[in-house]
């Protein structure tokens, strides 16, 4: 017998057994199967780094169903019905299975390796996956009110304060300042970069950048031959950028929509996220659904500002408050990341740490530099393996 339906199933380091019966299982039935591990040599991982693997699957609609296993399933099931995408049910027999899917419309089965035996389980997953969801009105009714209970990457206090500014984005004296005198060497770094990786004609590169504001460096990419399309979750920055893209000839693709909403059925060489990981929620979750666009061996650069008491002295004090290169509120010094925490985000996501660098203000200059020192604002970029 041969499916269509594809499978996603990952385990944590107590489900990993389990895991290894049911995966051979699934493929002798006929079931396409995404495996995202565990794996037999880690002793002890933690599950939410293999659940958010299968729900970008159901997100992105790469497989229809999803099978998650720790040591009680309940971790698993916490954390999988995070997503808007998916309705996530722990079960430990066969009738809660069949009743997940009739009434519930579930698509992700949570399963505890510690509490099931082998057998009960792959009766319990081949019940989950063959029984149809019964579309009963009241059933129905009830499932669609689920999806208005949404976990989102973005904070609409963070799109509020965006766009009752977003007219200053191409004032190079206004309220985003310091953005237009960091382009240029932000830019040129990363173009830089592509040509250094990609070594092909910079016409042939497809760059998604997630989070373009009005514009600014997605005008930069463009101008030097590369494919850019922009998103952004506020409305009022894409027709800023859209309008000014117009004034100044240039084709861009900007649409308004949100990482986890945005699907145009492509995979992008390059993804840039400058400036953006320190205003959104869920970061685990947005980066690993950022990356899922990504080519294999694609480059994705992430710009933010590292979390040290120097960066809360410059970064808040003196840009916000001193300066006013930007708005005071714009920064939450407890959102700035480390470097070694986008590591291991990469570490999590299989994308390789290519290279790292800092930028400094050069006070006597008046003017910005790359630098070894990352103490506060820095990029970082990576290469998916």
């Amino acid at each position: 017998m041969t499916h269509t339906t594809i499978v996603s199933i990952a385990s944590d380091h107590a489900g990993f057994e389990l895991k290894s019966e049911i995966v051979p299982y699934l493929r002798a039935l006929g079931y396409a199967v995404i495996e995202h591990g565990c794996t037999a040599d880690q002793e002890c991982v933690d599950y939410t780094d293999y659940a958010i693997k299968v729900l970008a699957d159901i997100a992105n609609k790469k497989a229809a169903y999803g099978i998650l296993i720790c040591g009680t399933g309940l971790g698993m099931n916490i954390a999988a019905n995070r997503l808007k995408a998916v309705r996530a049910v722990s079960c430990n027999n066969i009738e809660i299975a069949k009743l997940a899917r009739e009434h519930n419309n579930a698509n992700v089965l949570c399963l505890g390796a510690r509490l099931i035996a082998t057998e009960l389980a792959r009766d319990i997953v081949i019940n989950f996956l063959e029984t149809e969801f019964s579309q009963e009105p009241r059933h129905t009714k009830r499932v669609n009110k689920l999806n208005d209970i949404n976990e989102k990457t973005y904070n609409e206090s963070e799109i509020s304060k965006f766009a009752k500014i977003a007219d200053d984005w191409w004032n190079q004296n206004g309220k985003f300042k310091m953005l237009h005198m960091i382009n240029p060497i932000r830019g040129s770094y990363i173009i830089e970069k592509i040509k250094e990786f990609k070594q092909c004609d910079l016409k042939e590169i497809l760059l998604l950048d997630v989070g373009c504001g009005g514009g600014i460096l997605s005008e930069m990419t463009t101008r030097v031959g590369i494919n850019t399309v922009g998103i952004d979750i506020c409305e009022k920055n894409i027709k800023i950028a859209q309008s000014h893209a117009e004034k100044m000839g240039l084709n861009i693709e900007y649409i308004h929509t949100s990482i986890e909403q945005f699907n145009d059925n492509k995979k992008y060489d390059i993804i840039l996220l400058m400036e953006i990981v320190e205003h959104v929620d869920n970061l685990d979750f947005f980066v690993s659904r950022t990356l899922e666009l990504l080519k294999p061996e694609g480059l994705v650069f992430i710009s933010t500002i590292n979390r040290t008491i120097k960066s809360f002295l410059l970064a808040i004090i003196g840009a916000e408050y001193i300066l006013n290169w930007v708005p005071r509120g714009t920064h939450n010094w407890k959102k700035f990341l480390k470097p070694s925490e986008i590591a291991n985000l990469f570490r999590q996501n299989n994308i390789m740490l290519q290279d790292m660098v800092g930028m400094e203000y050069n006070v006597i200059k008046n003017e910005w530099k790359l630098t070894k020192n990352v103490d506060v604002n820095y990029i970082i970029c990576g290469q998916l393996a």
